[in-house]
């Protein structure tokens, strides 16, 4: 909590012995906060929830959401039974993605001088999303040496990673997303807690599904098994710089306009809230991002990795162009 709010800044906790008096409920700093819940978390219970009510992100909006933690056999009596581990789920009061929290409503326009088309205001939305996105799974994930992998998605259940707005990968290698996502969708498996697992567990798991076999992704795109066991094959260094070479495939219409809206951005971020107004983000809009939008790969201070898309973009694009240039899809 302390990486997200600040070492002096508040959450909302909960003394699960106490509901129903007037003094269960309690705004504290996080290491107050831990102290009232510990006994809590570490008892009968095994869970804890905090909510945080005014997170200001980078795009200067103000945030509103929950973060959930179980203990291991808590997760592993409730979730995922026999696989053991713990979880860590932020959730935007468990509406996941929905527009108006992590995905904004509305976006910024400047009255006049700004350029104005469709595009523009769709790149104005998707930068929002994408630097809030971001800037909470990096201040999550790095909280702690313990948190291994983390996700961006529509809920507090993990998905298919492919599918998904954004991955963390402590130990900076990405085929992790290659056979959760094999295992999600043709599994059904819930994968909550086999997200760090080994690497040589998860290929396993691929390796034992039926030759020749493959599961939908998106639109008509499939991932066929022995693509997935192919990728990772590779060598990690390998694998990781595909995946660079192909956030520099940009779509033409975004290449056109990356400049233009880059200094649009920055002319919204000088101006004050007299010199521009608010317009809602539309279905136009969307469709835009997720047809246009890129994906990037970055490698952090601490070793680890994040692959981040818009939400409505996902992460499937980046793979799927990385795996072609292996020439591993065609």
């Amino acid at each position: 909590m302390a990486a997200l709010v600040g070492a002096s800044g508040h959450c909302t906790v909960y003394d699960f012995d106490k509901a129903g008096d007037d003094d269960s409920e309690y705004s504290l700093t996080p290491a107050k906060a831990t102290a009232v819940v510990r006994h809590n978390y570490e008892g009968r219970y095994g869970w804890q929830r905090a909510d945080i009510d005014d997170l200001a992100a980078p795009s200067g909006r103000e945030l509103r959401f929950c973060v959930n933690v179980h203990m291991d056999w808590k997760a592993d009596k409730y979730f995922l039974g026999g696989c053991g581990g713990s979880t860590l789920d932020i959730g935007f009061w468990y509406k996941g993605f929905e527009e108006g929290f992590l995905l904004p409503a509305e976006l910024p326009r400047l009255k006049r001088g700004g350029p104005s088309s469709l595009a523009m205001e769709a790149g104005v939305a998707w930068k929002i999303a994408l630097i809030d996105s971001y800037d909470l799974l990096v201040r999550f994930c790095t909280a702690s040496p313990a948190i291994t992998t983390g996700g961006c998605g529509e809920g507090p259940d993990w998905g298919a990673p492919m599918t998904m707005a954004g991955t963390y990968h402590a130990d900076g290698y990405p085929g992790r997303d290659l056979a959760l996502t094999w295992m999600h969708l043709h599994d059904k498996e819930r994968i909550d807690l086999a997200v760090s697992s080994p690497i040589d567990v998860l290929r396993a798991r691929v390796e034992a599904s039926p030759r020749g076999s493959s599961v939908w992704i998106i639109d008509e795109e499939r991932l066929a098994r022995e693509q997935v066991l192919a990728a990772l094959d590779l060598p990690p260094k390998v694998l990781l710089e595909a995946l660079e070479a192909a956030q520099e495939k940009l779509h033409p219409t975004w290449e056109a306009m990356q400049w233009e809206l880059s200094r649009l951005i920055d002319e919204i971020g000088r101006s004050s809230a007299d010199e521009r107004d608010m317009i809602p983000v539309t279905e136009e809009h969307i469709r835009f991002i997720e047809e246009h939008t890129p994906a990037y790969v970055r490698r952090l201070d601490n070793g680890a990795l994040v692959l981040m898309a818009h939400p409505d973009r996902t992460l499937w694009p980046l793979w799927s162009d990385a795996l072609s240039l292996l020439g591993i899809r065609p």
